[in-house]
């Protein structure tokens, strides 16, 4: 009898394991002969787990913690789904990239997903768009920017959004899966907080009282958000602007890991820049915590791009003309080039049109320099593209690059974030890695000190 209760046990304690995972299988059609396909945690892009798929296109794989969202990722052709992961269920993602008409720049397909089982109402939920998608929208941002809102009007603004998308998920069936969006989406209020400096010229009394009442020596995410508004509208105007960032750490937080991860992730972004006094921020960087070894990732930005600070000859790279026509960096030498970075789908860089509209118009008959953007969408959203060029009437040079992120022009100048201006001399050397927004106030300005060097 022992042995039977035993047996028993161990029989539902491996059912119970078993339960625990999140088992999904489907079938990819249209897959390339080398395509890697994998599982992304958008938390942690730089981790990708591969996915073993048979010579038919079928996969199965388990999501052992849960609930989540993750996604699905096929590299040939570019594509995938987001799904979403609680413990115990069962679903199948059918997958087929189906080629459209050529566009002139490379193959274009489009993803068509099939999906059967467990949580199907949640699937669909995630697919058609939730909270944080949708204040990106780029006429959302255009609005805010618009209207010149307070911070307490922009917050008021963001919780009736929210309050939307919480009616909608009260539709789904799942608890859990509507407890972790609930909880998902108060994170996501408070990081959309911070996109507030993206949208107010100046500092506004209720989000500073906001971002003082942060946690930021015991949350991360609070520290990023406090000095980002800090770096907006209260770092003192009449000094280097990253001098005084990394001179000021140690006074705003007590915190010494919050403030080793805010220097690491800021001189991460400013080498990037390549400013032309790289060596002093190098070592006002190095300052705030002297004794501390410099991570390996870090010199070996540092080592770079020193090499191309302003005057150093810009690294070429491929773009393709609304034709298809490929076109390098070089080719556009015998004026000075400001390139926009951009894309359709990112909400700040759309809200910045109004502004480069205006800035191509001021400098439009100017024999100096030619204005360019260059955009980062997917091959898929190329329709996309060219309709929003036409509707907005944009009719300065526009230009589109392969493989977004991937694309030679953001290896080159490591560019993991848009939207990103670029400035290069008539001879085709860097004047700036980051140039000034054309929604800043003193751009013109900016762009004649920059042509008289």
């Amino acid at each position: 009898m022992k042995k039977f209760l035993f047996a028993v046990l161990v029989l539902l304690t491996a059912v119970s394991c078993g339960k625990r995972q999140a088992v999904f299988t489907g079938k990819i059609s249209g897959l390339k002969p080398e395509s890697n396909v994998s599982i992304l945690d958008i938390s942690d892009p730089t981790h990708l787990i591969p996915i073993e798929v048979d010579h038919e296109g079928n996969y199965r794989f388990k999501i052992k913690n849960g609930p989540c969202t993750r996604h699905l990722i096929v590299d040939d052709p570019k594509g995938g789904v987001k799904f979403y992961a609680e413990p115990g269920m069962e679903a199948n993602i059918d997958i087929e990239f189906k080629r459209t008409e050529n566009q002139g720049i490379e193959e274009v397909y489009e993803t068509i997903d099939t999906y059967s089982g467990d949580n199907k109402d949640a699937y669909v939920f995630l697919k058609e768009g939730d909270f944080y998608s949708e204040i990106q929208n780029p006429v959302i941002m255009a609005h805010y920017d618009a209207k010149d809102l307070t911070f307490d009007q922009f917050e008021k603004e963001l919780k009736e959004l929210l309050n939307v998308q919480l009616e909608n998920l009260k539709n789904i069936k799942s608890p859990v899966f509507r407890e972790w969006m609930e909880k998902d989406y108060e994170k996501k209020l408070r990081a959309s907080y911070g996109w507030f400096t993206e949208l107010s010229t100046e500092g506004d009394p209720s989000f500073k009282k906001y971002i003082e009442s942060l946690d930021r020596n015991n949350n991360l995410n609070d520290a990023q958000m406090f000095m980002s508004g800090y770096s907006r509208f209260w770092l003192p105007s009449d000094q280097d602007r990253d001098l005084a960032w990394f001179g000021a750490l140690n006074d705003l937080f007590t915190n010494k890991k919050i403030i080793r991860s805010l220097a690491d992730e800021r001189i991460s972004r400013v080498l990037r820049n390549a400013p032309s006094n790289i060596n002093e921020v190098f070592n006002a960087y190095k300052a705030v915590e002297p004794n501390r070894y410099v991570p390996e990732a870090i010199q070996s930005l540092y080592d770079h791009y020193k090499g191309l600070v302003p005057g150093a000859q810009a690294m070429d790279f491929d773009m393709y003309d609304m034709e298809g026509n490929k076109v390098m960096l070089s080719d556009l030498k015998g004026k000075a080039i400001y390139i926009d970075c951009w894309a359709t789908w990112c909400g700040p860089c759309r809200a910045q049109t109004p502004y480069m509209i205006s800035l191509y118009e001021h400098y439009m008959d100017d024999p100096r320099i030619q204005i360019v953007s260059i955009s980062l969408d997917k091959k898929e959203k190329i329709d996309t593209w060219k309709a929003v060029i036409s509707e907005e009437n944009l009719n300065w040079p526009q230009y589109i690059v392969n493989d977004e992120f991937e694309s030679t022009l953001c290896k080159n100048y490591d560019i993991t974030g848009i939207p990103r201006f670029l400035l290069f001399d008539k001879e085709g050397k860097i004047l700036s890695l980051n140039a000034k927004r054309p929604s800043e106030t003193d751009i013109i300005d900016w762009i004649e000190n920059q042509l008289r060097r």
